[in-house]
């Protein structure tokens, strides 16, 4: 039963002047955001960047992140898309990249040239007028809009994208990760995963850490995890049912693993961040 009904992409224009730490986030989907004015350091996979205006930053829904604001007001357009969007609208292996394959070198944060920055604006000001109306056809428009950005940005700044030519092993480890974007809810194997990618599962294993920056047991618990994440802040659905959707089949052993990641039990996590105590970026 849903409770809280969160867009499939979403884009608002933030202002913080009040505090030199972001809250805690509850964070589960991809998230590009632009910054537009003031200072802030973002933390990530024990990685600390400098944020400026004219920074543009590429989170995965998997990574856990946070912020520190250094000079007020810190300014930004925060746009969120959901795995499934992402995974079924976006057919270009070279622009989805960004969001979904984060290498142990990827580069989470762009620093924009002045030119690129202007080019890009205007679309982010579109996403914010197209969340704040949502009239017909919302969804659509705004996955014009986002992968109007992603082209844009790939015409200029191709170095950024992990994948920048289509075929070869990124790519089948990017087929693996649309397997298991499928098929996470059940017991799913890397053996099942490599044949449906068309790739053996030692050559698998080997590339996938390589692309993605974790193994395929780790990116498979994480996307789960996640997932629950999801069903707890927009469900009233009870633990064990959430435990079984998202793949575990005994509940206790999703709630140690969920409170070993999150340092919070499922219950806690729900209470700290349903509506209307949900924190964004």
């Amino acid at each position: 039963m849903l409770c809280t009904h969160i867009p499939a992409v979403s884009c608002f224009f933030s202002s913080t002047t009040e505090s030199a730490h972001v809250a805690p986030t509850a964070h589960f989907e991809y998230q590009m955001i632009l910054v537009t004015g003031g200072r802030a350091r973002l933390i990530i996979n024990q990685k600390t960047y400098a944020l400026k205006t004219k920074s543009l930053i590429f989170i995965s829904r998997l990574e856990a992140h946070r912020f520190i604001i250094n000079e007020m007001p810190y300014t930004r357009y925060v746009t969120s898309i959901s795995s499934e969007l992402i995974m079924s609208t976006i057919k270009e292996p070279e622009l989805i990249s960004i969001f979904i394959q984060h290498p142990r070198d990827f580069c989470h944060v762009i620093t924009l040239e002045d030119s690129v920055y202007e080019t890009l604006l205007p679309h982010f000001t579109a996403l914010e007028q197209e969340y704040q109306a949502q009239k017909q056809f919302f969804t659509t428009r705004s996955v014009g809009l986002v992968t109007a950005i992603l082209i844009d940005l790939y015409r200029t700044c191709p170095e950024y994208f992990p994948i920048r030519t289509p075929g070869g092993i990124a790519s089948s480890v990017l087929n693996a990760q649309h397997y298991i974007s499928e098929h996470f809810n059940r017991k799913l194997t890397i053996q099942e995963a490599a044949g449906a990618a068309f790739i053996s599962s030692h050559a698998l294993s080997l590339a996938f850490k390589d692309v993605t920056g974790i193994t395929f047991k780790e990116y498979l618990l994480l996307f789960r995890i996640t997932e629950s994440k999801k069903l707890l802040i927009t469900t009233d659905l009870p633990i064990d049912e959430i435990a079984s959707r998202v793949g575990y089949i005994n509940v206790n052993n999703f709630i140690k693993i969920f409170k070993d990641r999150e340092h919070l039990t499922p219950l806690q996590y729900r209470k700290q961040f349903s509506s209307p105590n949900l924190h964004l970026s």
